[in-house]
């Protein structure tokens, strides 16, 4: 479970079509639960490619994701992550601990496009 604070000025709406509507400017804080994508995804299901943009909590997701991205090359997905430092470092990660991370399960070619780092992993 996380707490994730919320600027009350935005509107969210999820991929069902709920919208929720914030009126004023204060923050709120939001309890999400969340579920590692190596519980999630089985280890015999193939997965090409993994999209994450969480405002930051990247590193985490990868982390969660440990599996997954272990996988030998060719069965490991392709992998496109927003990095960007000023929201990593308020969840207390930052765009160098995501690299040790990556190289660590083998992501080491990595290119840059704008925030989002697009990442295959190489024999």
């Amino acid at each position: 479970m996380f707490s994730v604070g919320w600027p009350a000025r935005h509107s969210v709406v999820s991929s069902a079509g709920a919208k929720l509507a914030f009126k004023s400017n204060e923050e709120i804080e939001l309890q999400v639960r969340s579920i590692p994508l190596d519980e999630v995804i089985p280890e015999s299901e193939p997965v090409l490619l993994v999209k994450i943009d969480v405002q930051g909590w990247e590193h985490h997701v990868l982390k969660g994701a440990v599996k997954l991205l272990s996988r030998e090359v060719g069965k490991a997905p392709y992998l496109i992550f927003e990095e960007d430092e000023r929201l990593l470092q308020a969840s207390n990660s930052g765009s160098k601990k995501i690299r040790e991370f990556r190289h660590s399960v083998g992501y080491r070619h990595c290119t840059q496009h704008g925030t989002d780092a697009n990442c295959t992993k190489n024999s």
